[in-house]
């Protein structure tokens, strides 16, 4: 077999590659600048690869990803032409995932890496004889920021969250920014959403701030509107649609420690929109979050918080039909 480098050519979806050694890290943050994503670069999920993956046309027959060892399982989708092939779980502590079945025609290949522990890559190996061609992803970059709800934990496979599902209706290049408990809004991020070339923006507010009762009805909306403030310093006409929580059992008409219902942040994130196309923004938009997932799909959420696998597929759905006006 043959060895294919890896680089930014092949690997799509990650904000920065680390390279340490043999090995290559994805980071969906800028890496040099880890230590000012205060606490330890949002507690780990950063490091995290959702939405990333390997990118290439090729005729091999064969793949082979040799990767650093990890204590933890790691489960990866091959995908053949945007269509998903097989899902491969790779056990604690073992080197590599192959596939030798595939079909022999030119194709494009995408291995979509671990949405829920961090991988390293080591080493990608194809046919000797192959044909051979990094993946130009031409379509519109689609960046979205959002809660563990858009990392997508507890769907069904690494291609089968909802923003990887709402990217392939909508033929879109997907940067996913979904950090488990960390979607605080900080100006870090913001600053690094406003530094990257980017063709449609998605944020999603409330459920971190909620659960973790980090702002109250004084500082909530002043947050929210200077994140957006520092990325419209460079997207001055990029779409930006900000969406509310999806529906979140008790905590829709419980108040928090500050004083917060779900219900009274979603009218306060939709008061944003407001205010900003009250004073001229015309490429800003709202998304109610209940019209993704509201109340009547609840039976889908088996912790009262988290969407389970056919609850990831169905917002998938749901965001992509929300989001067609928005891309043009």
């Amino acid at each position: 077999m043959k060895q294919i480098e890896l680089d930014d050519r092949i690997i799509h979806g990650a904000i920065s590659l680390e390279h340490k050694g043999e090995y290559v890290k994805p980071w969906r943050i800028n890496y040099k600048e880890k230590d000012f994503y205060t606490p330890n670069q949002l507690n780990g999920q950063a490091e995290v690869p959702a939405g990333v993956r390997i990118s290439f046309l090729s005729n091999t027959d064969k793949i082979k990803l040799e990767i650093a060892p990890s204590p933890l399982e790691l489960e990866f989708d091959i995908l053949i032409d945007n269509e998903l092939f097989r899902t491969i779980v790779v056990d604690a502590n073992k080197t590599f995932l192959e596939a030798a079945d595939l079909p022999n025609q030119t194709k494009r290949l995408d291995i979509y890496l671990s949405q829920r522990n961090k991988v390293e890559l080591k080493a990608l190996w194809i046919a000797e004889d192959a044909s051979f061609q990094p993946f130009n992803d031409t379509r519109k970059k689609w960046m979205t920021y959002g809660s563990s709800i858009t990392q997508c934990y507890l769907a069904e496979s690494p291609s089968q969250t909802w923003p990887a599902i709402t990217a392939k209706e909508l033929d879109l290049n997907l940067v996913c920014l979904g950090y488990s408990g960390e979607c605080q809004y900080e100006p870090m991020t913001a600053r690094m959403i406003r530094d990257t070339s980017v063709d449609f923006i998605h944020l999603n507010a409330s459920i971190n701030s909620y659960n973790a009762e980090t702002y109250n009805h004084r500082t909530f909306q002043a947050v929210v509107i200077g994140f957006i403030k520092i990325i419209r310093e460079k997207h001055k006409n990029v779409p930006i649609v900000l969406s509310s929580s999806i529906y979140g059992a008790h905590r829709e008409t419980t108040e928090n420690i500050v004083g917060f219902t779900l219900a009274q942040m979603r009218d306060e994130v939709e008061e944003v929109i407001n205010i900003f196309r009250k004073n001229g923004d015309e490429r800003i938009f709202y998304i109610n979050g209940l019209d993704i997932f509201g109340a009547e799909h609840g039976y889908l959420l088996p912790d009262n918080l988290h969407p389970n696998a056919e609850g990831y597929k169905l917002m998938g759905q749901n965001f992509a039909n929300a989001f067609k006006p928005y891309i043009k």
